[in-house]
């Protein structure tokens, strides 16, 4: 908090082992204000997997909150006290079926600072061995490899709702300049 905000008092309304609701009262220039948030015990990990044949692997699954079939990078939450390369290891096999030999963290973001305390680690992952597919239980997806060309057109048109898939065309322009250096 800056100089002009103290934080006067913060009350749980909700909380669950996966999430939490907060209601902070700030003293902000001067104003009471009250801020509505949700709070995360984890963060999250997400990987742009990238296969030998220049193919993005995408998951295809239900998501309940927005009642669609989308398309969304493979991703998940860490465990607690796993690290975040770990944990981008362990999601990406366990929903893909193939084991990121070289992977490493490009980017760290909070999609809505403005109403959740929770973030994402980007990874971007090539080399990928075949393993096994090794779902959470309840979780159904399906696995699409799509050629990173089809999947920069499907984001310009608007096709991808997913926030980490936004990120995807800087995230590979960065990756490939600095393999070239």
């Amino acid at each position: 908090m800056n100089s002009k905000t103290r934080l006067l008092s913060s009350e749980i309304i909700f909380d669950h082992p996966y999430v939490k609701i907060l209601v902070d009262t700030l003293l902000h220039h001067g104003r009471e204000k009250e801020y509505l948030y949700l709070v995360s015990p984890v963060d999250a990990v997400a990987i742009i997997g990238l296969n030998s044949d220049g193919e993005i692997l995408l998951t295809r699954q239900y998501r309940h909150p927005i009642r669609k079939v989308i398309y969304d990078l493979p991703a998940g939450s860490l465990l607690p006290g796993e690290q975040p390369l770990h944990g981008a290891r362990r999601e990406f096999e366990e929903e893909t079926g193939y084991y990121p030999t070289h992977i490493h963290q490009i980017g760290y973001y909070n999609q809505f600072p403005g109403m959740l305390r929770a973030a994402t680690n980007l990874f971007f992952a090539t080399d990928l061995t075949p393993t096994a597919q090794n779902l959470d239980e309840g979780e159904v997806l399906e696995v699409v490899c799509m050629p990173v060309e089809q999947v920069l057109d499907m984001i310009k048109q608007g096709e991808f709702i997913d926030g980490s898939l936004q990120l995807v065309p800087n995230q590979l322009n960065s990756c490939t300049m600095s393999k070239k250096m």
